[in-house]
């Protein structure tokens, strides 16, 4: 009899500690967050719910697929790290963050990263009544671009040659010395220019352009991020998000949130969705 309580004792011990029996997400509604201000990718229009591609590929991969409830909260570029911690300094803590985010070395011995869920190119945006041809990364070279810091459009502008990058801290400070004629373009993942552009300006008049066929540098991979040692739930994601590329509802949806109308759907596919791999080390508790 004592040997069958230590048994089950052991046993149960053991189910307490077992990463694999764990709830796979911290918080049931789930929290994501999500970049405001984005429009095309993920908006926050006043008095109204996140909107745009990436929120739409949550509702889908979230709750319709994996039959997880969530809420919505806002993150930048400058604080998703904070939110995916404890979320004090901007009172923000969340679970997940999607939120036009690249893969990198760096970021997997932090994060457990599913997906990915998208790929892009870099892009180039200027004002629409700019006439300068850019075809390639070398024509940016003459001129004065604005990049977002500490991201990858920084660090290939740097490689470029040519007139050094301006770095700023976010891309509305981008677009205003755009505006103001301090730069002539803006360097960005391509779907994001894409949002921005389609969405400026009064009808069919946009105060910003994208050239269709300028993608530069390798694509990145965009991915869903959590904290470390989520490997349950990264992989829940990473099945669901596969399963939701091979649907039509996500090229059709890029499609329809970034305005890709001179795209075709074999050029959308071609261009933007990826291939999401059980890569080992992007979900590693």
């Amino acid at each position: 009899m004592s040997a069958g309580l230590l048994l089950l004792a052991t046993t149960l011990l053991g189910c307490g500690t077992d990463k694999n029996s764990a709830a796979p997400f911290d918080s049931m509604p789930i929290k994501v967050g999500f970049k405001g201000y984005r429009p095309g990718m993920s908006d926050l229009p006043r008095n109204s719910p996140f909107t745009g591609f990436e929120p739409h590929v949550a509702l889908k991969v979230l709750q319709e697929a994996l039959g997880r409830d969530y809420t919505s909260v806002t993150v930048t570029t400058a604080d998703w790290q904070d939110a995916l911690g404890d979320g004090r300094i901007n009172h923000n803590k969340v679970d997940l963050v999607i939120a036009d985010i690249s893969e990198q070395d760096g970021l997997k011995g932090k994060y457990d990263l599913a997906g990915p869920y998208l790929q892009t190119p870099l892009g180039v945006m200027l004002k629409t009544t700019d006439k300068t041809v850019i075809t390639k990364a070398e024509d940016l070279r003459p001129l004065s671009v604005c990049v977002q810091e500490k991201t990858t459009a920084y660090a290939t502008m740097q490689l470029n040659g040519g007139t050094p990058p301006l770095p700023e801290p976010d891309l509305d400070t981008c677009k205003d010395r755009l505006n103001d004629g301090t730069v002539q373009a803006i360097v960005a993942d391509y779907v994001v220019l894409q949002g921005i552009a389609v969405n400026s300006g009064t009808g069919t008049q946009h105060d910003y352009q994208v050239p269709r066929n300028v993608h530069i540098g390798k694509s990145q991979q965009l991915m869903m991020v959590l904290p470390k040692g989520h490997q349950k739930a990264c992989e829940m994601l990473r099945k669901a998000i596969s399963d939701y590329l091979q649907d039509i509802d996500w090229a059709a949806s890029l499609k329809q949130y970034l305005h890709l109308d001179e795209f075709t759907d074999k050029e959308i596919i071609d261009i933007f969705r990826p291939v999401t791999t059980s890569v080992g080390d992007r979900c590693s508790a």
